[in-house]
């Protein structure tokens, strides 16, 4: 499939810079968001950050009882 002729560029196509040009700072001043859409968000969040919690707890009671296990032994004399 061709382009028609008036669609077509006058010329040359234009060459991209290599690299994209510096990005503009921007201030976002406001959100306009519902108050109840909100308050779902969050309240979603808070009930999957329960489960998250619980994982961290595990793993880091897993990994302290391992430098204990490792560790307490020879501090309390008991591989001598």
């Amino acid at each position: 499939m061709t382009m028609p002729s008036s669609a077509m560029p006058a010329g040359p196509m234009p060459q991209q810079a290599a690299y994209p040009a510096a990005a503009t700072p921007v201030t976002v001043t406001a959100i306009d968001m519902p108050f109840f859409r909100l308050v779902g968000f969050f309240f979603k969040a808070a009930l999957a950050a329960i489960p998250a919690m619980i994982a961290v707890a595990l793993v880091v009671k897993i990994l302290a009882g391992f430098v204990f296990w490792t560790v307490g032994g020879w501090r309390y004399g008991m591989w001598m």
